[in-house]
């Protein structure tokens, strides 16, 4: 059995647009070369981690290499890639979140992530935390 955890953190921006797991919502963003989603981006983190491969950053660097702004959910896509996903079998995701944005995205998750990886939404789940 093959374990990942990832974890993101950025500096909130007044000029970023604010996603969580792939999906727009209302609020102040993250300061970010891509679209700052923290959600997906752990998740990114946490698939790579789980075989062993380099983090987020190796792949998607913070300069010319990457698209600025650039879909947390094109990154997915490309991090499924590069984990050979195919040959995989991932059983659950977990994503932690303040209440404040939790509604929205317990629904977006589940429904985002289904799309791309192809894991059924009864193995994602949300968990609230209260701060």
């Amino acid at each position: 059995m093959l374990v990942g955890i990832g974890f993101d953190i950025h500096e909130h921006s007044e000029n970023s647009e604010l996603y969580l797991a792939g999906l727009k919502l209302e609020g102040v963003g993250f300061k970010a070369h891509s679209d700052g989603d923290i959600i997906l981006h752990a998740l990114c983190d946490a698939l790579l981690g789980s075989v062993g491969k380099k983090d987020i950053g190796y792949y998607f660097p913070s300069n010319l290499k990457t698209p600025e702004n650039i879909s947390s959910l094109k990154i997915l896509e490309k991090v499924l890639s590069v984990i050979e996903y195919p040959s995989l079998k991932i059983n659950n995701i977990t994503a932690d979140k303040a209440p404040r944005v939790a509604r929205k995205v317990l629904i977006s998750l589940p429904d985002k992530t289904e799309k791309i990886t192809m894991i059924p939404i009864n193995q994602t789940k949300i968990i609230i935390t209260w701060i």
